[in-house]
């Protein structure tokens, strides 16, 4: 393991991050922003979605191929309620940096302001939060199940972590445009599995949509040249051994600065 990931992932001595490190509730974002009233269109303005420097993203996903839903995929064992409306995910967890952007659109690709979306995934040793201590058996197992009652999801089955950690996972509302941004790091791999961010998008506290989103693996192969990615060798399944991989949820990613920005559609 990479002396970065080990040393970040010592600082990690909480359950949540409720109230630290950039997180609040959805109920303090949407009242200090005052819905309906900070923008006009009922959606919680700035605050909840950082604005695109230098970058036009709406014309740069209107650009992306998007019609109808997205492909409902497994959740997969590593997901919990963190219950946490942040847009920087790190948590000074080491990797080249991702910038996600992501519009959620309905049926007819018409945007859904106010909507929550959710990401969560590993870090680049592989490791997801929250079950970092699980031993034996599939992630989660050994902190058997429970319901989901936060802020912005409400009786979902979540898994129950087995040790405290939060990093590289939160949500955002979408802005007037539908649009969500994120500040994260490229994710790793473990084996088994492709390269891969989990999604869930949530309307009125509900559950409507649980996907993936993929990589070229051309630039995963680039991007995991380099430490502290190039310590966690061995990665043994590409995009075409995946059984849950969809050409519909591969992303869109250019270079952004020293780091990358990722996009696309989610149709719900």
């Amino acid at each position: 393991m990479h002396d970065e990931v080990r040393a970040s992932r010592r600082l990690i001595a909480r359950r949540r991050a409720l109230g630290l490190g950039g997180t609040v509730g959805l109920g303090a974002v949407l009242a200090a922003c005052g819905v309906g009233a900070a923008n006009g269109t009922g959606s919680p303005a700035a605050t909840a979605t950082p604005s695109a420097t230098g970058t036009d993203l709406v014309a740069l996903l209107d650009a992306v191929d998007m019609a109808g839903t997205s492909p409902e995929t497994t959740e997969g064992p590593y997901w919990f309620d963190v219950d946490s409306i942040r847009s920087d995910l790190r948590e000074d967890r080491p990797g080249a940096t991702l910038t996600l952007a992501l519009r959620v659109q309905d049926a007819q690709n018409t945007p859904l302001p106010d909507s929550v979306v959710e990401i969560w995934h590993c870090d680049a040793g592989g490791e997801y939060s929250g079950f970092e201590v699980a031993s034996g058996g599939p992630p989660g197992s050994d902190g058997g199940q429970s319901t989901s009652d936060g802020s912005y999801s409400q009786g979902d089955t979540e898994s129950e972590p087995t040790d405290d950690g939060t990093y590289l996972r939160g949500a955002q509302v979408a802005d007037a445009d539908g649009i969500v941004r994120f500040t994260s790091i490229y994710p790793g791999w473990y084996r088994g599995r492709t390269v891969h961010i989990h999604v869930r998008v949530h309307v009125d506290q509900q559950t409507v949509l649980t996907t993936q989103l993929f990589f070229d693996d051309e630039l995963s192969d680039q991007v995991y040249a380099a430490a502290p990615y190039s310590d966690h060798t061995g990665r043994d399944t590409g995009n075409d051994a995946d059984s849950i991989y969809a050409d519909t949820g591969l992303l869109t990613v250019v270079a952004d600065g020293d780091g990358w920005l990722g996009y696309t559609n989610l149709g719900v």
